[in-house]
């Protein structure tokens, strides 16, 4: 297969250029690029790999948006732990809906490749921002203030992220500031989820696993809590706390050794926020903050009166961006190329194809004279594709419908989520307050018991209104589904019936 490395169009291998732009085409050797998932999910390029699933660039062949889809490993997705574990982050993201946290918007499965779509975030991880040395404290204290953000709702709602590292937080430029984006909950633990393997506690990466994970220690909000100690550390210092060859030495001096200070590497760190960073990587989890909200107020504090104290919820939304469509060409291989494009593409091509399917016939009637027989059948079969065409105007209007439903469900969600997630954030925050001020032990208990009801009646009619949400919408992508392959496959003829007529059209 080859694509336009201009349009991303997908064309045969004895195809030379693209007939819409002219663009030479290149040769693929990735299978799955130009392939089209769930009827509306075409992979454009690939933009990054793990151990387990790749990630690509795709566009909604409906609404031209853009969306990063990770794709499990063939292999792995036949195995039901990984398809579970894999699967497992679309149920974790989508408990959180956080504007820090990359959201999830669809999964399924196509063919055998288990996926997961994600709102595509252009933006340089924050693997590649340490590259280029230590950080000011002020900067890294803001990308540090909004992952903790992200992190009090997870941990609210039972998610635990347990792989924080800088490959998984993206930085994104937006409004003149910086916006943070969590991705990657991959071996998240959703606390009151069944556990998949009995060893699935010792997940993480060396060097920010938190020290009683290496022991084999259950997982907890105070993991994450020391995971995001050394990322402020390495921003910092662009070292880790801990000097080491190798992983596992790392391992091996988490368990062993203090880590050192982050002013006898780097001057100018203000000594709260030292002392912030030693307590959150400190090795008993009892030492660290109590929680992400903890660590928020103290950030907050530190960032207090500086201009780069940024919003924990600068904005909403993501940063996708829509490409420009391909400029319109003709005949056949135009007409093919219509079949992946949004409704009113298709049948505006469709329309185009026609007008000059119906010069066609009529130059070479002129030619021929009225009684060549090719021309007949051309124009019988002319008269076929405008019949398929009234059918395709027809089931564009239908997938147009279902698309607003669809997108009118996902609008929804995502309204009740941020709702009833900034209600549990507000209580639970005041909780976490009123537990730093050690009160008495009798009116703590009573505080405790009140706010703690009130955030479990919370977090219960968010998971009811999840349930209930996932059902509706998995109910009208279906439909979808359907609708939409009801128009490719009406394309599909409109598409043969012209190719055939420019064929009988073009021998003499």
């Amino acid at each position: 297969m080859k694509l336009c490395p201009r349009c991303s169009e997908p064309y045969a291998d004895d195809a030379a250029f693209c007939p819409l732009d002219g663009t030479p085409l290149v040769r693929q050797a990735d299978p799955l690029l130009g392939r089209t998932l769930a009827a509306r999910y075409r992979l454009v390029r690939k933009i990054g790999a793990g151990g387990m699933a790749v990630v690509y660039l795709a566009r909604h062949v409906m609404i031209e948006r853009l969306s990063a889809i990770k794709i499990l490993r063939q292999d792995l997705g036949m195995n039901p732990t990984h398809r579970e574990r894999f699967l497992r982050e679309a149920r974790a993201v989508n408990r959180i809906n956080h504007p820090n946290i990359v959201e999830i918007t669809d999964f399924g499965e196509d063919a055998g490749l288990v996926f997961l779509v994600m709102e595509y975030v252009e933006g340089d991880s924050l693997l590649a921002a340490l590259r280029e040395g230590p950080m000011g404290w002020t900067r890294a204290a803001g990308i540090a203030l909004q992952i903790a953000s992200a992190l009090e709702r997870a941990h609210e709602l039972g998610v635990i992220h347990r792989d924080l590292k800088p490959e998984n937080v993206l930085l994104v430029r937006r409004d003149g500031g910086e916006f943070v984006k969590l991705t990657d909950f991959g071996i998240a633990k959703i606390v009151d989820a069944p556990t998949i393997t009995v060893s699935e506690q010792r997940f993480g990466t060396p060097g920010y696993i938190a020290p009683e994970y290496i022991e084999g220690g259950a997982a907890s909000p105070r993991g994450d809590i020391y995971s995001l100690g050394v990322l402020i550390y390495e921003m910092l210092t662009r070292k880790l706390p801990f000097d080491a060859r190798f992983p596992a030495e790392l391992l091996a001096l988490a368990l062993q050794q203090h880590p050192v200070a982050p002013s006898a590497r780097v001057a100018g760190i203000p000594p709260a926020l030292e002392r912030l960073v030693l307590r959150m990587i400190a090795r008993q989890p009892d030492d660290r903050p109590a929680d992400a909200f903890a660590v928020d107020d103290a950030l907050t504090e530190l960032l207090r009166g500086t201009r780069s104290a940024p919003s924990a919820s600068l904005a909403e939304g993501s940063a996708r961006r829509t490409p420009s469509l391909p400029p319109s060409g003709d005949g056949r291989d135009a007409l093919a190329t219509a079949v992946d494009e949004p409704p009113a593409d298709v049948a505006d091509r469709a329309h185009e194809c026609l007008a000059d399917l119906d010069r066609r016939i009529a130059a070479v009637r002129s030619a021929r004279g009225e009684g060549d027989l090719a021309v007949a059948r051309a124009a019988e079969l002319a008269a076929t594709a405008r019949g398929l065409l009234a059918g395709l105007e027809r089931a564009r209007g239908t997938v147009a419908g279902h698309q607003a439903r669809v997108d009118a469900l996902d609008v929804e969600g995502r309204e009740f989520r941020a709702r009833l997630g900034h209600a549990i954030d507000t209580l639970s925050r005041d909780r976490s307050r009123e537990r730093e001020r050690a009160l008495d032990e009798e009116r703590l208990a009573r505080i405790e018991a009140d706010l703690g009801y009130q955030v479990e009646t919370l977090q219960a009619q968010l998971e009811a209104r999840n349930v209930r949400h996932e059902g509706e919408l998995a109910r009208a992508t279906g439909v979808l589904e359907g609708a939409l392959a009801a128009l490719r496959r009406i394309t599909g003829e409109l598409m043969r019936a012209v190719g055939d007529a420019i064929e009988l059209l073009s021998h003499p």
